[in-house]
């Protein structure tokens, strides 16, 4: 079944309710006080969007020519269980330049998306949240988080986070042959220094901004890749580009 952690966050302008359970994607939602249904529809054709997406990797696959799925499970995947921390993250002071467009500035308004175990923490815009996301059959051992604008009410403004820690033979080149699998399919990838890559695309066919982002990076020792899928209106992908620049200063 799929990991069910919520983000937790204050409310959004406007009435909100006082607690919002989010269960299974791909089931009906359990809401235990009126409003804000619409953000896990909005997260479960997100979740469908990005699974169909063009760069997921076979399960064990650590090499470029990994077998990449462009179908949705067609039954529920057992979420992974290698998080067993229940600790929150937390920011950490971070510098350096964004991979791509711009970064947050102080006059910005956000809240900490903080999912316990997660290495890392990161910053999302007001109105924004945060689901579990289905389990990828080609993909088994990523935890998955979807993230919407909620208060658009379109599935066409979402930022994917798949997380991946790598358990063998985690060398420099298995790492980055594991991160071009992801994105194999995505387009010819750009490098970002030594443990990032991206391809974006201007326009898809259904008019949208795309990024799809790999960067790699170690914490407490061990090994991990978190992938990204961002789809924007063209004209608002500065909004992706702050939290997906936000998500890699973070990771570290």
């Amino acid at each position: 079944m799929t990991q069910t952690t919520p983000v937790l966050r204050p409310p959004a302008p406007g009435p909100r309710p006082q607690t919002l359970l989010w269960v299974l994607l791909g089931a009906l939602p359990l809401l235990i006080a009126i409003g804000y249904a619409s953000g896990v529809l909005l997260a479960k054709r997100a979740n469908a969007i990005d699974a169909e997406a063009r760069h997921r990797p076979s399960a064990a696959a650590l090499a470029p020519s990994a077998s990449v799925s462009r179908t949705p499970s067609p039954s529920p995947v057992p979420a992974p269980t290698w998080l067993t921390s229940t600790k929150a993250p937390v920011l950490r002071p971070v510098t350096g330049k964004p991979v791509l467009g711009p970064a947050y500035v102080d006059r910005d308004t956000t809240y900490t998306a903080a999912f316990p175990g997660w290495p890392f923490a990161f910053r999302l815009p007001d109105g924004w949240n945060c689901v579990n996301g289905d389990t990828l059959r080609s993909a088994p051992a990523a935890y998955r988080k979807v993230c919407v604008d909620e208060l658009t009410h379109s599935p066409d403004r979402a930022v994917v986070l798949s997380l991946l820690r790598c358990e063998r033979d985690c060398t420099t080149a298995r790492m980055r042959a594991l991160a071009l699998s992801w994105l194999a399919q995505a387009g010819t990838p750009v490098r970002d220094g030594t443990r990032t890559w991206h391809v974006e695309t201007p326009q898809d066919g259904k008019g949208l901004w795309v990024l799809d982002l790999a960067h790699v990076f170690t914490w407490n020792g061990d090994d991990y890749l978190v992938v990204l899928y961002a789809n924007m209106p063209p004209a608002e992908k500065d909004v992706a580009l702050k939290i997906v620049n936000d998500i890699v200063a973070q990771a570290g």
